[in-house]
């Protein structure tokens, strides 16, 4: 007999498609950590969490210590949650230029080539591609290569979140490092005074009733997250929106990373951001320390 406390909520499992664009090319005096050899095993590392360390996050295996009777062998069994995340993950990488070698063989990764001699546009073509395959997914997902999502309910609230928000918009993650010793801090923040000159940047705010409080979410000056994450219907519709104009932009953000991602959702979908107060709520990991850049400000 089992007590139901509580609204029961429904959890079939969700079907997910991530696309990551990866190259690994050094150059020389580049600020690019894809184009720094000496950051070769960070981002080897990096790849392996966005990868094989998601997966196994938030895939439907898992493992518990079991007693095989009274005064018996205690062994490792695995498990397999019915109702879990069924994830596919898609790697859009030159052969030529490529870290994904290394990599674990698994039946839930599928190394892609993006046929372009280009590096700048494997971005791109890794972001189009997931769009195309939306309607084959519940929810998609376009990543950098270096992200690890640790919360564990991560898609289930993202699926939530989109099922209960108005189709123009999209709630997109902080990305956030840590600072040993000082805590953790979120990249791409907003500049002082805002970009009135931006079309998107409305100062618009939206409250999210959640169990344990309001999740205040914003329209993001800086709407770069290196990712965002879309239902069926929304990817549909900023698919549809690109395809009708030959996938050609008008305008083109700082680089080809913050274009495949932000860059073609702004056209068609309002870009929220957590409070930054709120931003443990929804925040992916960025395997790097870019906070190293930056002095810490002077109060």
């Amino acid at each position: 007999m089992v007590n139901t406390i509580g609204q029961e909520v429904n959890q079939s499992p969700l079907k997910v498609l991530l696309c990551i664009p990866h190259v690994f090319a050094p150059e020389e005096g580049s600020l690019y950590s894809s184009q720094c050899a000496e950051k070769r095993e960070l981002k080897q590392a990096a790849l392996h969490k966005a990868t094989i360390d998601n997966l196994n996050r938030h895939g439907k295996r898992f493992w518990i210590h079991a007693s095989l009777g009274n005064q018996k062998q205690v062994i490792t069994r695995e498990l397999s949650w019915d109702a879990g995340i069924d994830i596919k993950i898609q790697i859009y990488t030159p052969p030529s230029a490529s870290l994904s070698a290394q990599l674990a063989q698994d039946e839930r990764i599928e190394i892609c080539d993006p046929y372009s001699d280009n590096h700048r546009l494997v971005p791109l073509v890794a972001s189009r591609r997931l769009l195309e395959q939306a309607c084959d997914y519940d929810l998609v997902g376009y990543m950098e290569d270096d992200l690890l999502i640790e919360d564990s309910d991560f898609f289930q609230k993202l699926h939530y979140l989109h099922t209960n928000t108005p189709a123009e918009y999209c709630l997109l993650p902080h990305r956030c490092e840590h600072i040993p010793e000082q805590g953790d801090v979120i990249l791409s923040g907003d500049p002082d005074g805002g970009r009135p000159d931006l079309f998107w940047d409305t100062g618009e705010k939206i409250g999210i009733p959640w169990p344990t409080g309001m999740k205040m979410f914003y329209r993001a000056t800086n709407p770069h997250s290196g990712c965002y994450f879309l239902s069926k219907d929304k990817a549909l519709s900023v698919f549809n929106y690109w395809k009708d104009r030959n996938w050609l932009s008008p305008f083109q953000l700082s680089g080809p990373l913050e274009q495949a991602g932000s860059g073609l959702l702004l056209p068609v979908l309002k870009l929220m951001k957590p409070m930054p107060h709120h931003y443990r709520f929804l925040m992916v990991r960025h395997q790097d320390e870019l906070w190293k850049r930056h002095a810490f400000e002077k109060t």
